[in-house]
């Protein structure tokens, strides 16, 4: 064969190894993209609900502190309270979680029935 000449065209037969490989590449991609993708996605929407769970949490402590605090100085301009008591904010704060912990025990008792 003289540099420069066409080539003939290979056979299949010839040429299996190549197609084989091509072959597989092609199928082990297809199983990729149908496993791993999925699992990426899945593993990035987990990490996200994680970070806002964990800023939620932050943001519901520091909105429970401010809310005490409010209270605190809404009941130091009360005539019977000195500023900067916190037992009429406790006192207020106990009967809403009392009240409503009233009101769901009601609601889990008329759900079993």
């Amino acid at each position: 064969m003289i540099s420069g000449e066409p080539t003939e065209l290979t056979s299949d037969t010839e040429d299996w190894p190549a197609k084989a490989s091509s072959t597989i590449v092609h199928y082990v991609g297809t199983v990729r993209d149908k496993t791993t993708g999925p699992a990426l996605v899945a593993s990035r929407y987990a990490v996200y609900v994680i970070a806002l769970a964990i800023i939620g949490m932050i943001l519901a402590v520091v909105a429970f502190v401010l809310l005490v605090r409010g209270l605190v100085i809404a009941t130091g301009y009360a005539p019977f309270v000195e500023p900067g008591e916190t037992w009429l904010a406790y006192y207020i704060l106990g009967g809403i979680f009392a009240l409503a912990g009233a009101v769901l025990w009601r609601k889990k008792e008329s759900s079993t029935r």
